[in-house]
């Protein structure tokens, strides 16, 4: 069984969504049908094995409760989200984890967003690969994430990640992404990985 909702905000909106600032809030509620229950995630590398592992526990129900904003000016922006899970385990046991990334359009471009559905939308080059001699549109990334899995006696771990990205749109549906991150699993370890992708979406 599921139940969620989703409420965004826009309570500043400019230049044509050149500045923006937008809201989010979500929750879910699940009761999952066979009363386990199990929280696990990679850095923030798609490829990568998964580095923190509740394992499956009891649990008859669970909430997801999260709050994101972000803040675009012009070609730069930030954003942040905190997400927080509470797990019915005799008693219950809170995990949570949040970001903050900020990232710059070095040819000038902006994150659009779609006003109808309360979030960003794909980028638009403003001079498309092979168009009047265009090269796309370039953007630097920066990312710190954290995320902790430790309570009520279920020990899943903690890490952190910083990534460093460099994002090429050759135009509104094909661009190129490579991210380096270093993650570090507390009292276990570091790690530093290197990923690049070839992404056409339509």
């Amino acid at each position: 069984e599921l139940v969620g909702a989703r409420v965004t905000g826009l309570p500043w909106y400019r230049d044509g969504g050149r500045q923006l600032l937008h809201r989010r809030v979500a929750a879910n509620y699940r009761n999952p049908d066979d009363n386990a229950v199990r929280f696990r995630s990679r850095p923030e590398m798609h490829l990568s094995s998964r580095f923190v592992d509740t394992g499956s526990f009891a649990s008859d129900s669970y909430w997801t409760m999260g709050a994101e904003a972000a803040l675009v000016l012009g070609p730069f922006s930030v954003q942040s989200e905190f997400i927080t899970a509470n797990a019915n385990v005799a008693s219950s046991a809170n995990f949570y984890g949040y970001y903050v990334q900020a990232s710059y359009f070095l040819t000038g471009e902006h994150r659009r967003y779609k006003k109808s559905a309360g979030a960003f939308s794909r980028v638009k080059p403003r001079r498309n690969v092979g168009t009047d001699g265009g090269w796309g549109a370039w953007e630097v990334a920066a990312r710190y994430s954290s995320l902790d899995l430790n309570d009520h006696g279920i020990m899943g771990g903690e890490l952190d990640d910083v990534t460093l990205g460099l994002n090429w749109y050759l135009n509104p549906h094909t661009r190129i992404m490579a991210n380096y991150v270093m993650a570090d699993v507390d009292g276990v370890g570091d790690a530093d990985m290197l990923g690049v992708r070839f992404q056409v979406d339509f």
